[in-house]
């Protein structure tokens, strides 16, 4: 998990060209839970693939013990495919607070097909998004989102 979080910070610390895709995106399902806001911003790119980063908010009612959970989903994505077509994979860590003041983090993944079209400001992602927990005992709770992006910065 430390390694998970070095790796994600070391990748925003490195972004600082100005020429990466920035997205707003909506997920149904998914890394965040329910349904989350994310921002993504790709930092590398060469050929046929592509990598990106992207910050989440997302929040669900658990029960009246735990309160409402608010979630922060933080994901790196590799994308491979030329043209409109792509494969998407994706890693992570959900970190996760109640309104009761309980935390704790999990390990969102993802596979699955984006569609981006080159003409267009918006891409459509449809993945398998299991979320790994692992520290009272290890769990897997199998998921599956469906996401719209909105590109930002328009070519």
């Amino acid at each position: 998990m430390k390694a998970i979080l070095l790796l994600f910070l070391a990748t925003i610390s490195s972004v600082s060209y100005g020429q990466n895709e920035k997205f707003l995106s909506f997920e149904l399902a998914g890394s965040g839970g329910i349904a989350s806001i994310n921002y993504e911003s790709e930092f590398f790119r060469k050929e046929k693939i592509g990598l990106t980063y992207r910050l989440g908010f997302s929040f669900a009612p658990i029960d009246k013990n735990n309160g409402t959970a608010l979630v922060f989903p933080l994901m790196i994505h590799g994308t491979c495919g030329k043209g409109s077509h792509k494969l998407d994979a994706g890693i992570g860590l959900a970190l996760t607070v109640t309104t009761r003041a309980a935390f704790y983090a999990k390990t969102p993944m993802s596979l699955g097909y984006r569609f981006q079209p080159t003409d267009k400001n918006y891409y459509l992602r449809v993945a398998y998004t299991p979320i790994m927990g692992y520290f009272v005992d290890f769990n897997v709770q199998h998921w599956g989102g469906f996401t719209f992006g909105y590109k930002l910065n328009r070519k």
